[in-house]
């Protein structure tokens, strides 16, 4: 399970849902107006994934190899994000992210990964 949250002072700020559709349109097979019933999306690869939405937090619980990390990665940068993994330290896009973190463990085992398809897949993957 991985979560797309941005934080700021220690806690989850809000995500530009407008933002979120405009990344995700391109893919999007499945969606309501306000995001909140989930969107599932198609990669040009042929996977189908379906993503969770709220205002605070794009989570996915499935996600395939490939194109899927290309549109990871434009989200997370887009929305100045950051990856939050059940069993791995959080990924930022940036150094500057850091401090918002919310506490020092957190902050010590972040790591900052370049926001492209392959770096992400291979941060997640264990490489």
């Amino acid at each position: 399970m991985l979560f797309v949250l941005r934080y700021r002072n220690g806690e989850p700020e809000p995500l530009d849902l407008e933002l979120v559709r405009q990344v995700l349109a391109p893919y999007t097979v499945e969606a309501d107006e306000d995001l909140t019933d989930g969107v599932r999306i198609r990669t040009s690869d042929g996977h189908e994934v379906e993503l969770d939405i709220n205002e605070v937090c794009v989570a996915v619980s499935r996600f395939p190899p490939g194109q899927f990390f290309e549109i990871l990665a434009r989200l997370v940068d887009a929305l100045g994000a950051g990856v939050t993994l059940a069993d791995r330290p959080a990924v930022l896009r940036a150094e500057d992210d850091r401090p918002h973190l919310p506490d020092e463990p957190w902050r010590d085992e972040a790591v900052v990964v370049e926001m492209t398809g392959p770096a992400l897949e291979d941060f997640v993957n264990g490489s």
